[in-house]
């Protein structure tokens, strides 16, 4: 199969786990890496991750095939911190998901040992956050956010990533007491807007904003696989739609995705990506994305 210069035949996937120590910025430490790039020296991974625009998702999967009983029992024991960074053989490898470990085990499957290893984004710093916190009257949302957001270890903070978040605290001032995670969600719903840790960040995204589209699908050349609506209601109502097509790097929660259909024109227009799963494997067929995406305003 002859190659291009945006997706090449062969893929390539490289894990890197690190300690817990690195959440604590303490940067020495034990790291293991993997990398799959297809070939018949390569080692297989296989990715299943999972992506939401609301708080923690459902955890994501990483396998890795045939490990030596010692790099086993490493990641078991004491390595608790994985990146997962993906690319084409002539490209550079982007990150898809950074997350904590929260099990590993290993199964026999045919003549192959399967190490799952089992993530959460930012596990490890919603387990530890605390708050304690009041703030008067008139106090911008985005400084709340900002000054519950430094109560979890490790988790990078930046008002560039609060998108659409606006208001003020109201006249009777507001306070929390308990975890950080249940603070930044109780005031989320309070002041409309959506939280989530995204590659090791604070990610917030108001419930009435939409960012420009990232990307365009218009046929099979953009990578469309397949489309179909999201319906809800007595009425049966489009709100959404689901969208299956090849990884492309840079689609993530929050961003926004451009649809022009020829055979439904009814779906035609700018969606918000509020959920995202993707299937990753060098050694198969697949390298794909399931997005569920929804029209400005809905919140689901």
């Amino acid at each position: 199969m002859a190659e291009t210069p945006n997706r090449p035949w062969l893929r390539k996937i490289r894990v890197t786990l690190g300690p817990l120590e690195e959440y604590r910025g303490v940067k020495n430490g034990p790291v293991v890496q993997f990398l799959s790039d297809g070939t018949l020296n390569g080692l297989r991974v296989s990715a299943n991750i999972q992506k939401t625009i609301m708080v923690i998702p459902h955890p994501s999967v990483i396998d890795v095939y045939n490990l030596s009983v010692d790099t086993r029992n490493a990641i078991k024991k004491s390595l608790t911190k994985l990146t997962l960074e993906a690319g084409w053989k002539n490209t550079d490898l982007r990150t898809v998901f950074q997350g904590s470990v929260v099990n590993v085990t290993s199964e026999k499957k045919g003549p192959d040992v399967v190490t799952h290893i089992m993530c959460l984004p930012g596990y490890g710093a919603l387990a530890q956050g605390a708050s304690s916190a009041t703030f008067g009257p008139a106090t911008p949302i985005t400084t709340v956010i900002e000054q519950l957001g430094k109560d979890l270890p490790g988790v990078i903070v930046d008002k560039a990533n609060f998108s659409g978040v606006e208001g003020r605290i109201g006249g009777r001032g507001w306070s929390c007491q308990g975890t950080t995670k249940q603070a930044l969600t109780d005031l989320a719903e309070e002041y409309g807007f959506s939280w989530s840790i995204n590659d090791g960040k604070l990610v917030c995204i108001g419930d009435r904003f939409q960012l420009p589209s990232t990307y365009r699908f218009d046929g099979v050349k953009s990578g469309l696989v397949s489309i179909t609506p999201i319906l809800t209601g007595p009425f049966q109502i489009t709100t959404g739609v689901r969208i299956k097509a090849l990884y492309i790097p840079g689609i993530s929660v929050g961003s926004s995705v451009e649809i022009a259909s020829t055979l439904n024109k009814s779906l035609s227009g700018s969606y918000r990506v509020h959920t995202l799963n993707i299937a990753m494997d060098a050694y198969s067929d697949a390298w794909t994305m399931d997005l569920e995406s929804y029209l400005l305003g809905i919140k689901v």
